[in-house]
């Protein structure tokens, strides 16, 4: 693999050309939850002590959130995002093997895996499926030594029952592999959600940066088997989280009720993006996550021209969607104003042509 893996976001040349043209942007291409974060999470990491070094392995974060899962503190592993612990887990299981990656998806997951020296295999994601019995077969066949499985899926928002995981799972460890499931969106995915709890074979993936909006602060959580867990922190540095993202992590263990507040606000405007979008003349995928992928043609122009209209959204070129661009679940106060917009932009590039 070439270059840096693309991500959603806004440049500071975009962001000064829009300020120059005295336009607010609306950043919907990064999946962050619009009524994030909490004061009290962010008084938290404000509050944290600067002046001396953190604890190097975060322990009374990875305790805290150990208690909270019904975990033993070996089962859980604190990282810079979840970025980091991917990139870790394939040091510490890669080696010269093969990783099959359920995709499009996101795009570290092979950057990782060939970092570590691995041979990718991709292959569709089986979420929204009926059953993953044929996912399943493919693992065996491939034996891959890490199977990565984002849940739901990212940029699809395609969602696995916990019959399904377990399935993979179950491949993964007879084809004498791991399956790694990346549940960064899951809490969005209520009320169908299907968090699973790690287990022989079984690696999780959660992140604070999507649900509470701190993507700055770089906080992810590796969740399983005791073993497992140790041979991957045996591959990170001492000091990998920082004071704040350690003081944070454990607030964000008392915000329960803003959390399952947010996610339902986020879930019905997320069915009235989708009807109002397909009103509209789009075609949308049905999606369990906080953001969904809408057809517009020319993805890249229509992020251009919807960047004026002060929204921006995540050209999915990258991930093989050069059609599709993904649509983070905004505020409800934004909603039918977005929706104007990407009819305007539509109009105007139907219009061109």
């Amino acid at each position: 693999m070439t270059g840096r893996v693309v991500h959603g976001g806004v440049s500071p040349e975009e962001l000064a050309a829009s300020a120059a043209r005295g336009v607010r942007l609306v950043d919907l291409s990064a999946n962050l939850n619009p009524y994030g974060p909490h004061p009290a999470l962010l008084a938290a990491a404000r509050g944290a002590v600067l002046e001396r070094y953190p604890a190097p392995d975060v322990r009374s974060l990875r305790e805290a959130w150990a208690r909270a899962l019904g975990l033993e503190p070996g089962q859980v592993l604190a990282g810079n995002g979840s970025s980091e612990l991917i990139y870790l887990v394939c040091r510490a299981f890669g080696a010269a093997g093969r990783c099959l990656v359920f995709g499009p998806t996101f795009g570290e997951y092979r950057a990782a895996a060939e970092a570590a020296g691995m041979e990718v295999v991709e292959a569709p994601h089986p979420g929204g499926r009926a059953g993953a019995a044929q996912p399943g077969r493919l693992v065996r066949e491939v034996e891959p030594r890490l199977v990565f499985l984002c849940n739901p899926n990212n940029p699809t928002g395609q969602l696995c029952t916990r019959a399904e995981v377990e399935a993979l799972r179950e491949a993964a460890v007879e084809a004498g592999g791991r399956l790694v499931a990346d549940e960064a969106y899951m809490p969005f995915a209520w009320p169908e959600d299907e968090a699973v709890l790690p287990r022989a074979g079984l690696l999780v993936l959660r992140s604070l940066t999507k649900l509470h909006a701190v993507p700055g602060l770089r906080l992810g959580l590796l969740l399983g088997d005791a073993g497992d867990v140790a041979a991957v922190a045996d591959q990170q540095p001492p000091w990998a989280v920082s004071a704040p993202a350690a003081a944070a992590g454990v607030a964000a263990l008392e915000l329960e009720e803003f959390c399952w507040e947010s996610v339902r606000r986020i879930a019905a405007t997320r069915a009235a993006l989708t009807d109002g979008l397909e009103r509209a003349g789009f075609e949308v995928r049905p999606s369990l996550a906080n953001f969904v992928l809408v057809r517009v043609g020319d993805a890249g122009r229509f992020r251009s021209k919807l960047l004026v209209r002060g929204f921006v959204v995540r050209d999915c070129t990258s991930f093989g969607l050069p059609e599709w661009v993904r649509v983070a679940v905004p505020a409800e106060g934004e909603l039918g104003r977005l929706i104007r917009a990407m009819e305007e932009v539509q109009r105007w590039l139907a219009a061109e042509c």
